[in-house]
This record gives C-alpha cells, structure tokens and sequence, in this order.
C-alpha cells in the first residue's frame, strides 16, 4: 500500500480525523490491490497481500446489474468520458454513493472534480491538513 493511503487509512482509524466513516470499495477494487502486490511480489518489493481494510468501516461494492443502470447517464457525461476502464467504476462509485474519491491519480480532479469530491493524496506531500475537506464536511 502507498504511504499516504496507509497513512490516511491510520488517520481514520486512529481518530484523527474525527467522527464515523465508510470505506467504499467497488468489487474490482479487490482484485485490482492483489494484482499489484504480485506485481510488486514479482519485482522483488516486499509489501503484505493483507493491508487490514477490511474492517467494521469497510463496504464491499456490489458492481452489478444495479449499479450499470445507475451509472448509465454518467458514461457520457463530461469528464467522466475522459476515464478509462476502472477509473470510470471509481467515478461513477464515488458520484452515486455521493462519496469522496480518494486517489493518487491527479486525472480524476482534472477530470471530475466538478461532480466528484476527490481528495488527492499527492496533496499530503505539500499540505498536511489534506483531509481538511472531510473534517470540515463532518461539521
């Protein structure tokens, strides 16, 4: 796991980003972390398959007959045009459940910052409130 997810996911669980909270990860998601820990495993990184997200907080994302009809509109809407493959299951997740998007590609601001709450945790690295969208949305 990057630093700054794992060090997010810590703020969370640790209480420093106070109140309740929902962890949303779509089906895919799964399958997409363990496809890259054994790509890194086969470049010789050592990273654990289990990353403990999987808690009372977390929520497994149906990707099913349901959830195509309610992305349906979205596909071709600005910017979520621009997304490929599963970036566009993220977008569409994070517009339905009126979720933040919490990434480390900078495309998903570029592209649907307008509809999508993103947080980018790249922005950590220059600005050690990043999450300060959150706390304040919790107020």
């Amino acid at each position: 796991m990057h630093s700054s997810s794992y060090c997010l996911i810590k703020d969370l669980s640790d209480g420093f980003i106070p109140g309740p909270y929902r962890n949303i990860f779509p089906a895919l998601a799964v399958f997409e972390v363990n496809a890259t820990v054994s790509r890194m495993h086969r470049d010789g990184e050592k990273i654990l398959r289990e990353f403990y997200l999987m808690d009372e907080n977390a929520l497994v994302y149906d990707l099913n007959q349901d959830f195509v009809y309610k992305s349906n509109d979205l596909f071709a809407r600005k910017g979520f045009d621009m997304l490929r493959g599963a970036d566009l299951v993220f977008a569409c997740n994070a517009f339905i459940e009126s979720a933040y998007l919490v990434t480390l590609d900078k495309g998903f601001k570029r592209h649907v910052s307008e509809d999508v709450k993103v947080i980018d945790l790249n922005d950590r690295f220059e600005d050690s409130d990043y999450f300060k969208e959150i706390v304040e949305a919790k107020t």
